[in-house]
């Protein structure tokens, strides 16, 4: 007997035990859409090693600490210039050499020229005297005397015409070999300068005010002094901070919720759950995988903050961020844990005043840790968790 009225006793008791239970709200709620996103500067500058003749291979030779604020035209990150130092010497000797050749042979060229005009001169002299001779007049001259005053005058007008010739031809020589010699100077003078251009170049500048962010390459490593940089490989950039917008990663299914103008909640990962507030300004036009390992579908969200931080906020701080696709005024909410599913179906327990029983549930949203009934339930309903 005794027996007996144990089990009812605690039958009794158990059934008089209370069960956590919660009231339906009815409330305003945002319903949003879920992604992730990174900081990025809306006016950045990328740095890679820039473009030297005959090279392939960089060699960092001084970099500017990460995070450093820089202005314009500031040094930033240097090269080795050993190899393009090297070969500008051996240009500057082959400069020196076609300079000296250009000297020389315009000395030659007017030496030769003198030494035509004063041949020249001469062979006018005797033209002028074959042609007085030619020109007398005198009978007691035998016919001998004047057919030889008349050859000699001959002679002496071919001569002065190929003494004429002969300087006209080494004066335009003349200029044409100073031309191709100083063409010679002038090719080589353009490869010094190039090569000191080069040299200046391996000294980059920043090309704008802004902070130094340094890339990582495919390892996930970081440039650093002393490492061989390849052609094209970007190794920082320079970023104003106080012009941050975030890009915004959202998955394929929820594509057609999201729309331009659209207010977004950003947090920032590492800044203690502070959320800042933006709309997207600007959509992807393909879709894309979300990366080499993750090959699931996603499409680019732009997203301009309201206000930004520039104390907090870095290139490539990762966030969290909620899109904001509606906002229903009278929403029915209730915690996500007082749903179960049965058999494919959404049921609550709901609690009545004699009896409890179990009640079918539609559901519009799940929002974090709550959901929106459609139908089923009223508002002041009171179910079990």
């Amino acid at each position: 007997m005794n027996k007996y009225l144990f089990v009812v006793s605690a039958f009794l008791l158990a059934a008089c035990e209370p069960v956590s239970t919660e009231k339906v709200k009815q409330e305003r709620v945002e319903v949003t859409v879920s992604a992730s996103g990174e900081l990025e500067s809306k006016n950045t500058a990328m740095v890679a090693p820039p473009p030297v003749s005959r090279m392939w291979q960089y060699q960092i030779k001084f970099l500017l600490p990460e995070n450093t604020q820089v202005k314009k035209g500031q040094l930033i990150v240097s090269f080795d210039d050993k190899n393009v130092s090297d070969r500008l010497v051996d240009k500057q000797a082959e400069l020196a050499r076609a300079q000296q050749e250009l000297d020389n042979k315009g000395i030659k060229e007017i030496a030769t020229e003198q030494e035509l005009v004063l041949k020249l001169a001469e062979k006018q002299m005797e033209f002028d005297k074959a042609q007085r001779k030619a020109e007398i007049i005198d009978n007691s001259r035998s016919d001998n005397d004047r057919k030889k005053s008349i050859i000699d005058f001959t002679i002496a007008e071919n001569d002065l015409f190929l003494a004429q010739e002969k300087l006209k031809f080494q004066r335009g020589n003349k200029e044409l070999n100073l031309k191709l010699a100083q063409g010679k100077v002038n090719r080589i003078t353009a490869k010094v300068n190039n090569l000191n251009k080069d040299i200046e170049r391996l000294k980059v500048k920043s090309p704008i005010d802004g902070l130094v962010i340094y890339k990582v390459n495919h390892e996930g490593e970081k440039p650093a002094v002393g490492e061989n940089i390849r052609f094209g490989q970007s190794i920082l950039e320079v970023a104003v901070i106080e012009q941050m917008q975030l890009t915004a990663q959202v998955a394929e299914p929820d594509s057609g919720k999201v729309e331009i103008g659209q207010k977004v909640n950003v947090t920032l990962d590492g800044t203690q759950e502070q959320v800042y507030s933006g709309k997207i300004v600007s959509l992807g036009r393909v879709f894309r995988e979300k990366s080499h390992q993750d090959k699931r579908r996603i499409f680019d969200a732009i997203i301009a903050f309201d206000e930004t931080d520039p104390s907090v906020m870095r290139p490539g701080m990762t966030a969290r961020v909620e899109i904001i696709i509606n906002t229903l005024d009278n929403a029915l909410t209730l915690s996500s844990s007082a749903v179960r599913n049965l058999a494919g179906e959404n049921m609550v327990t709901f609690i009545g005043l004699f009896n409890d029983e179990e009640q079918a549930v539609e559901i519009d949203h799940v929002i974090g840790n709550k959901v929106v009934i459609g139908k089923g339930l009223s508002q002041g309903d009171v179910v079990a968790l």
